[in-house]
């Protein structure tokens, strides 16, 4: 029987169901290759899961750590279903074994930290966002998300035009996905799961990430999944269904985006072999859909073998732990402050400052395995960078304390006052989810969470008491 909107939460019993299936994984591996690498990741899976499952409010924390464990863990399962030694597993050469590990040891460390600096569920804010999204009718939150979008593409337009703004203007369009939020928990803990206002705004945030040069349309996904969750822990009925179907959806549009990313890029950019793009989106939209219908059976397999080799993001690492610090020394640290130096140095004021050029780090330290391509940039992932400048053991430490910084960034908004819970659970997802890939490099990842940080205290500080107020003085009725 599905939830009703007024019905209290329960208490899903997510790490036994996670610790009955990691059983289950850990027996089937256990005639392969890499058996007891593969059985220890899924320790790790079960203790950061145990840490993290926080029912009745968004999975961010659990996202962060679940999304990289699968990228750090994915080609151990793949090469036992090859039957060879995940060595063997990687083009790159390097000690691929000790780059999972350290990854997933990293990985523990983050996932205490943010347990850390989030502390105990709160049942009690949980409960009054709610009762705040219940408390207005399901066009009012529709009608804050258009609003959002409208400023999101403002702000993504200036800074196209104004690149010395572009960080903080980017942030500022990231909010938006606080208010898809906001409207996505509005129509689930109201079972209207298939609206057609969120029908219309879901379709319309998929066609348009899609469109683009990377074509970024897991974001909506993840964010309707972080609404699926809060609304309802009740892991059964249409909750599950629609979750399985997500998860279907995701796994499936990865594949296919394998397969024709290549050629679409080509297309969009004109043969350019650079991340601009040409044609408008009905063109973009086009062109995806005539390479689609050209992919056959055997172009969806070559792209599933390549999305899995894609997802796991430990090659880079495992060069990189060949040459540092055999033929490279350790950083001493200056990776890391050479990242949370540059948000307090904004281009506009800073007009020498050094560009962030991945691929060439990307080169420096493996070898030069990136290459020179233009059309992307190619990043060594953090935990990497974090090695290059501490080794293997230090390097948990800053580990441990950025999960702490991501759990008290939660903590924060989630008890502001101002905010109320509703926003603080939305806009820490909005500005967490950026922390949530293996592949971003420091600059990337600490220039990005601080500035959305500091636009979401301005914001929160201006903005939000008026509009918490407007929310909660004016109910309708349910």
């Amino acid at each position: 029987m599905p939830m009703s909107a007024t019905s209290p939460r329960s208490s899903a019993p997510l790490p036994g169901v996670v610790i009955v299936g990691a059983v289950l994984l850990a027996i089937l591996n256990l005639p392969a290759e890499n058996a007891l690498l593969t059985t220890f990741s899924l320790v790790v899976l079960v203790a950061g899961v145990a840490l993290l499952w926080r029912p009745g409010e968004p999975p961010i924390g659990l996202f962060i750590f679940a999304y990289q464990w699968l990228q750090a863990s994915i080609s151990a399962f793949h090469a036992n279903w090859l039957g060879i030694d995940v060595g063997a597993y990687t083009i790159y050469g390097g000690d691929n074994k000790s780059a999972i590990l350290l990854t997933l040891a990293g990985l523990l460390f983050l996932a205490l930290g943010m347990r850390l600096g989030s502390g105990p569920p709160d049942r009690a804010a949980s409960r009054q966002a709610r009762e705040a999204v219940l408390a207005r009718p399901l066009a009012t939150w529709f009608s804050l998300y258009l609003v959002a979008s409208i400023v999101a593409v403002g702000a993504l337009q200036a800074a196209a035009l104004s690149p010395g703004l572009a960080q903080p203007l980017l942030a500022l369009a990231g909010l938006k996905w606080a208010f898809f939020m906001m409207f996505a928990y509005a129509s689930f803990v109201r079972n209207q799961l298939g609206n057609p206002l969120f029908s219309c705004a879901f379709l319309a945030e998929l066609a348009m990430s899609t469109g683009g040069y990377f074509s970024d349309f897991k974001t909506v996904m993840f964010f309707t999944l972080f609404a699926t969750a809060m609304a309802g822990t009740r892991l059964r009925g249409l909750h599950v269904i629609g979750g399985a179907i997500l998860v279907c959806l995701i796994v499936v549009s990865g594949i296919l985006w394998t397969a024709i990313k290549e050629d679409y890029r080509n297309a969009a950019s004109g043969g350019s072999a650079s991340q601009a793009v040409t044609l408008d989106l009905g063109d973009r939209l086009g062109t995806i859909a005539q390479l689609l219908g050209r992919l056959d059976g055997a172009s969806i397999s070559e792209a599933t073998g390549k999305m899995l080799h894609r997802v796991s993001y430990v090659e880079l690492f495992a060069v990189v732990l060949a040459r540092v610090p055999q033929t490279i020394p350790h950083e001493k640290g200056a990776l890391l402050l050479d990242a949370t130096s540059r948000p307090f140095m904004p281009r506009i004021l800073f007009a020498d400052k050094s560009q962030v050029d991945d691929t060439r780090r990307t080169n420096y330290y493996t070898g030069g395995l990136s290459g020179t391509y233009r059309g992307t940039s190619i990043s060594l992932g953090y935990m990497a960078e974090l090695y290059i400048d501490f080794g293997p053991l230090p390097m948990m430490a800053v580990i441990l304390l950025f999960g702490w910084l991501y759990g008290r960034i939660y903590r924060w908004l989630v008890h502001s006052p101002r905010a109320g819970p509703l926003l603080g659970f939305t806009s820490a997802c909005a500005i967490l989810a950026q922390a949530a890939l293996l592949e971003v490099s420091l600059a990337k990842l600490v220039g990005g969470v601080m500035v959305s940080v500091l636009l979401t205290a301005l914001f929160v500080r201006l903005a939000a008491p008026r509009l918490r107020s407007w929310l909660e003085t004016r109910p309708v009725g349910r």
